[in-house]
C-alpha cells in the first residue's frame, strides 16, 4: 500500500536535511515510538510499542513509498499489542491497519526530531551489534591487509543506521569500524576522523 504520509515526510526531511525522525503515534489502543529511516534502501519505518513489553515492527519502505500488506512473523505480536486490553476477536486485516497508520503518521519533518544514536538502538531491536552500546567512541583504522574483509558487514549497518550515509562511506573510504562505548563520551564522528 502506498503510503503517502511517508512521501510527504521524506520531502519535508530533504527540506530541512535530515535522514531521520523520531515520534509517537496512537493506533486504537496502542502506542507507538516510531523511526522513519531514510538511511539506506529501502527506507525504514520503526514502530516499538510503548508499555512494559515493547514489541518492534520493521517496515521496509519501497520505492513509491509502499508497504507490503504482508506482515510475515509479525502479525501475531502486531494483533497481540494492537488488541491488548480488548475483548476484540476481530483479525488483524493488513489494508485497513496500514491506511490507519497512514493516516496518523506525521507529513512535516522538524529538526528536534533528529534521533540520538542512543534512542535509534533503543528503538531499532534489528540493529545487534554492541546493542549495550549506543553511544560513538572513535574509529578503529585496518590497515593490514589480513584484515582486508574489515570492517565488518554488522559494523557498517550500525555506522550506517546510527550516523548516516556520510559516515559509512568514510568507514568504507578509510577502511574504518566505527567503535562504540557504553557510556555518552559527547564524541562526534566527524571530529574523530584522521
Amino acid at each position: 500500500m502506498r503510503m503517502t504520509a511517508l512521501q510527504l515526510l521524506h520531502q519535508s526531511m530533504m527540506q530541512i536535511g535530515v535522514d531521520i525522525q523520531q515520534f509517537q503515534i496512537t493506533l486504537g489502543a496502542a502506542n507507538f515510538d516510531c523511526l522513519f529511516s531514510t538511511r539506506g534502501a529501502p527506507l525504514v519505518l520503526a514502530l516499538t510499542s510503548r508499555g512494559l513489553n515493547p514489541k518492534f515492527f520493521k517496515f521496509e519502505v519501497t520505492q513509491g513509498y509502499s508497504i507490503r500488506e504482508h506482515f510475515g512473523e509479525m502479525y501475531g505480536d502486531l494483533l497481540e499489542v494492537l488488541k491488548a486490553g480488548s475483548n476484540s476477536k476481530e483479525k488483524l486485516r493488513p489494508k485497513p491497519f496500514l491506511e490507519q497508520l497512514n493516516s496518523q503518521l506525521p507529513q512535516v519533518a522538524q529538526a528536534g526530531w533528529v534521533a540520538s544514536t542512543a534512542e535509534i538502538i533503543r528503538l531499532r531491536a534489528d540493529i545487534t551489534e554492541d546493542r549495550n552500546k549506543p553511544h560513538f567512541d572513535t574509529w578503529i583504522y585496518w590497515k593490514d591487509e589480513k584484515f582486508k574483509d574489515a570492517p565488518s558487514v554488522e559494523n557498517r549497518q550500525k555506522t550506517l543506521e546510527l550516523m548516516g550515509t556520510d559516515a559509512l562511506k568514510y568507514s568504507k573510504e578509510m577502511k574504518a569500524s566505527s567503535k562504540w562505548s557504553a557510556t555518552d563520551l559527547n564524541r562526534d564522528w566527524k571530529t574523530q576522523k584522521r
